[in-house]
């Protein structure tokens, strides 16, 4: 390859997870880097100005207020292809449980319960407009690739580097979590549900069978079911499968085979939506 892949890299309402998961490549960068030239990343070096003519630009963290909004604008428009990359870009992420209240409600509750100079006083100076919602950057701009993950795999992070390298689409699972699970399942369901820390699961049985409120049937793979591996159930931090249109509906109908159990869940709008509220089909809570 004559020239190297200018990569751009950016951390919106995000953590920074993303990032430092490209990093966990360690020795397999090597492969990698000689054929990137990282152009603009604002979490490693100070470059006021988005470059023109971008092969590659990954976006972390979802869309939260005007200026976030602005940026992925300007990145489409100077990028051959964007990846939203982690589950926060794709579907909202934590952050976009935020969406269950309004933009008012966040911000009164953000400003009188923290520990400021003015409490109560909501700073509105030389401040980005806060959105009504969180949102994926899908809804602002074409994507070209999902790259879920809270954060994603650092293998993922090379298949796809390497793949856009050689011109190809990467190979990415399209299973669900439980395939991927080796616990047994017995297709029965629990009679009631529990908290993570209540009793001590067997080690060899489907959690969501023994009453935990696992997530991994309505969740895509990649992690390898690492969670459910090690005795935690699935939060569903992968999104959802492209064989669904909402991963929260997937799930609910999954827990409603369980009858009334499910229905003594508390909060179940946020456990079957918490990583991908803000791509929700029914993106807040109802009031009644």
């Amino acid at each position: 390859m004559a020239d190297k892949v200018k990569i751009g890299l950016i951390q919106l309402c995000g953590c920074s997870g993303c990032h430092m998961s490209l990093l966990d490549l360690h020795e397999k960068l090597l492969d990698v880097l000689p054929n990137l030239e990282i152009v603009y990343a604002p979490i490693v070096a100070d470059v006021k100005e988005i470059p023109n003519d971008i092969d590659v630009f990954c976006v972390e963290g979802g869309i939260r207020n005007e200026h976030d909004k602005h940026l992925v604008e300007e990145i489409r428009e100077k990028s051959k292809i964007v990846i939203a990359w982690g589950t926060c870009a794709a579907y909202g992420g934590i952050p976009g449980l935020g969406n269950l209240y309004s933009k008012d409600e966040f911000l009164n509750t953000i400003y009188s319960t923290v520990s400021t100079d003015n409490p109560g006083e909501i700073p509105n100076e030389e401040l980005p407009e806060l959105l009504d919602t969180v949102k994926p950057i899908s809804d602002i701009i074409k994507v070209d690739l999902v790259l879920p993950g809270c954060p994603p795999r650092p293998e993922h992070n090379a298949e796809a580097i390497v793949a856009l390298l050689e011109g190809r689409e990467p190979k990415l699972s399209t299973k669900i979590v439980c395939d991927d699970c080796p616990r047994k399942k017995e297709g029965t369901y629990p009679e009631k549900f529990k908290r993570t820390f209540e009793g001590t699961p067997d080690p060899e049985r489907c959690l969501f069978e023994q009453g935990y409120t696992c997530m991994g049937m309505a969740t895509k793979s990649g992690c390898g079911a690492m969670c459910p591996k090690a005795g935690v159930p699935c939060r569903g931090c992968f999104g959802k499968t492209s064989a669904v249109l909402d991963q929260g509906a997937a799930a609910a109908n999954a827990y409603a085979a369980s009858g009334k159990a499910a229905l003594k869940i508390p909060d179940k709008v946020a456990l079957f939506n918490r990583f991908s509220m803000a791509a929700a089909l029914i993106p807040k809570k109802i009031e009644k």
